[in-house]
């Protein structure tokens, strides 16, 4: 039985990347400490971590998923800003 490590997430719209991409490589260039650079297209917005399932269960989670987001609305993601917030 193959385990797998895994999640249900919702993937960020392409301009929030392009943003990401362009701030990261903003931090790389002024940065002197070693540090493990994400790539920006990995990023995603997690709603359950799962843990390590059985690799034959991604298909009937996925179905349910499906069924379970059936006749509910898109969600509306606005990104303001980067870092602490000013208040």
């Amino acid at each position: 039985m193959e385990e797998i490590r895994s999640f249900i997430a919702v993937a960020l719209p392409e301009e929030v990347g392009l943003a990401l991409t362009r701030l990261r490589d903003q931090l790389k260039a002024g940065s002197r400490t070693p540090a493990k650079w994400v790539d920006p297209s990995s990023i995603h917005l997690t709603l359950q971590f799962l843990g390590n399932i059985d690799a034959g269960m991604t298909g009937r989670i996925t179905s349910a998923m499906t069924e379970a987001a059936r006749g509910t609305a898109p969600i509306r993601l606005e990104v303001k800003g980067w870092g602490p917030s000013r208040t």
